[in-house]
């Protein structure tokens, strides 16, 4: 056993030798030098359970730390006492079985060994999964608040499915996880459950770490929560191994993406429509089979105003490109089985392009493309990353500028409504351009917001109370409600309401574009370009599938306003978010260029503009449809945003 000693012992120097090279700590750390003794002295019981041995990383004190590599390899010199002792540890386990638990301290999730060091050497030299042990808890000392707050939520895990090796980077994983599983953090899951997890999670680690997942610079954790939800849909704990290798293989590009610090790249402008001879000698040939799009609604056009612009944008669609386009619609999708069927149907047709028209479709998109990697899968949202997914919107934050400078020069007391509906990507940027328009013309100009979608509001009420009568309403139609307003509009003395100027998503030039992008072999062009990235279409003015329209009671000057305004943000020359942006507290900062904040800043926005009076809701406060939008897409957390 001596022999066996020495072949441990050289591995471990080999270790300390290789730490010395990489300017890293060789032996074990202590775990009273990370917290101190008073931290150790208040841990709390766990109990006698099976622990990940990979995860046993320390010794509590400093006394047998520099007898081991920082491997838990011993290092000590062949003959010593330590030796023998390890060396008849290790003979005890080969003929009996090591039986006597080790007892350790768990720290952030790791452990740390105060009895037992040899036994966990021998048995990490002997490749044993899991060591017995009786594990006490130490509460984080002295940490950031993204750690405390994870460890937190890893409690809150635990006690619902007692599993360890789980380290994410970001608040809300746990629950995420929880909830693509079909559980909560608040009911123990059966017992037959966590097993599945536990052993889906080592395959997934290990398929992860064949591929080179240690090169994307993420956590195992991390990465298995992105092949969730490519996968939660088709029982993603799989646990045979051969199976969780291919769908590994298969979801690859969704977990180099999630690894991404900045993992979108937003396109601005549509590719150039070039009109040379031979391309459109191509274009002819490539148009004798009409390129397929299917269109899946959530909602019906009949019933909300949103997949009404969506249906009219298809149908016009069709109408700019004649046979060269080929549309079908699937509406009342919002359910994952009705979805899966409308997605089964457009593949049989062997379309093109499969679109999904709502932020509330994307992580049902995401499955889908997942298993259906030979398909194109598009989604209407803004700043949602997805390696397999394109997303699309309109930035209508220009055309809101240019409506709040117009809603300005109309107010004869400084005070403009706005109406938002929910609080989910870009439409904060939409607040604030429609501000910083207003400010641009009147200094004084004050926007009283209110969400419509929060709980028991009499926005008209409120507003007139405030004594607005120029109000940014709805982007389109109601048409549930045909008699609401929408635009912007004026409130006249006779409580009637004159409509000044309307935003127009003008989405059949965007499905034209994004299908002759196709045609031209750009969309597979731009998937070179924006290698690991996930790709957001976003075009506005300068495209033409965003403008204002106005209505003929403004005068001439107004109508010239709109005008300019709105081409001069198309060529560039005007650019909403620049100079000094100054928030609600009177905090002003510089964006990153003398071209405005980034698409990024712009796309995620949190802050209000400081002549926006009113607030970002709680999530407790929205009705059941603004919580299914800030679900899909919100600038809110509900997991963090409760109420008080």
């Amino acid at each position: 056993m001596i022999d066996d000693y020495a072949k441990a012992r050289k591995q471990g120097m080999r270790q300390v030798r290789e730490a010395f090279g990489r300017g890293n700590y060789p032996y074990l750390p202590a775990l009273d030098d990370m917290v101190g003794s008073e931290a150790i002295t208040k841990a709390t019981m766990v109990g006698t359970i099976d622990i990940p041995a990979d995860l046993i990383v320390g010794t509590v004190t400093k006394a047998r730390s520099n007898m081991f590599s920082n491997g838990f390899l011993p290092i000590a010199e062949p003959g010593s006492e330590f030796a023998i002792k390890w060396a008849a540890l290790y003979e005890s386990q080969l003929n009996e079985g090591i039986r006597d638990p080790a007892v350790v301290y768990e720290y952030l999730q790791r452990f740390y060994v105060l009895e037992g060091n040899k036994r966990v050497s021998v048995l990490r030299w002997l490749d044993n999964p899991v060591i017995t042990a009786v594990v006490m808890r130490v509460a984080p000392n002295d940490v950031d608040e993204t750690t405390a707050t994870l460890y937190d939520e890893f409690l809150a895990f635990y006690r619902v499915a007692p599993l360890y090796g789980f380290f994410f980077s970001k608040p809300g994983s746990f629950a995420q996880m929880a909830h693509l599983l079909g559980h909560t953090l608040d009911e123990p899951w059966p017992q037959h459950d966590v097993h599945r997890l536990d052993v889906a999670f080592k395959l997934f680690s290990s398929s992860f770490a064949k591929r080179g997942g240690e090169m994307l610079k993420i956590s195992d954790a991390d990465a298995f929560l992105a092949y969730l939800k490519g996968y939660a849909s088709s029982d993603p704990l799989t646990t045979v191994a051969d199976e969780m290798d291919e769908r590994v293989r298969t979801a690859w590009y969704e977990l180099v993406v999630a690894a991404q610090p900045a993992p979108i790249d937003y396109v601005e402008q549509p590719p150039a429509d070039k009109q040379g001879v031979i391309p459109q000698i191509k274009d002819i040939v490539r148009s004798a089979k009409p390129l397929r799009v299917a269109f899946i609604y959530d909602r019906s056009p009949e019933t909300s105003g949103w997949i009404a612009l969506h249906e009219r944008g298809r149908l016009d669609l069709e109408r700019r490109l004649g046979d060269e386009v080929e549309t079908t619609a699937f509406a009342l999708r919002a359910d994952d089985a009705s979805f899966a069927d409308a997605v089964k149907a457009a593949v049989a047709d062997e379309s093109d392009l499969i679109v999904t028209c709502s932020p509330r479709q994307f992580e049902q998109t995401r499955r889908a493309a997942v298993t259906n990697p030979d398909y194109r899968f598009i989604n209407c949202s803004i700043n949602l990353s997805s390696g397999v997914v394109r997303t699309f919107y309109a930035r209508m934050y220009e055309a809101k500028f240019v409506m709040g400078a117009l809603a300005a020069s109309m107010s004869e007391n400084h005070r403009i409504g706005y109406l938002a509906f929910s609080p989910i990507y870009g439409s904060v940027s939409e607040i604030n351009a429609f501000a910083l328009g207003a400010a641009l013309v009147d200094r004084q100009a004050t926007v009283y917001l209110r969400w419509l979608s929060t709980e028991g509001i009499d926005w008209e009420r409120e507003l007139a109370e405030e004594g607005v009568d120029i109000i940014a309403g709805r982007d389109h139609p109601d048409p549930m409600n045909p008699d609401a307003p929408f635009g912007l509009y004026r409130m006249l003395p006779d409580g009637r309401r004159e409509r000044i100027a309307t935003p127009v998503w003008d989405w059949g030039r965007y499905y034209e574009l994004i299908v002759r992008s196709i045609r031209k072999d750009t969309w597979e062009k731009d998937a070179e370009v924006h290698r690991d990235k996930a790709l957001n279409y976003w075009w506005g003015m300068s495209s033409g599938v965003v403008r204002v329209e106005t209505e003929e009671c403004l005068s001439a000057q107004q109508h010239r306003l709109v005008e300019l305004l709105s081409r001069d943000i198309a060529d560039g020359r005007l650019v909403p978010f620049s100079g000094v942006l100054t928030d609600q507290h009177g905090v002003g900062s510089l964006p990153e260029s003398p071209q405005g904040l980034s698409d990024e800043r712009i796309a995620s926005m949190r802050w209000l503009n400081e002549n926006v009076v009113g607030r970002l809701p709680k999530s407790w406060e929205l009705t059941q449809g603004g919580r299914d939008d800030v679900e899909a897409s919100g600038v809110l957390s509900q997991d963090t945003d409760a109420e008080g």
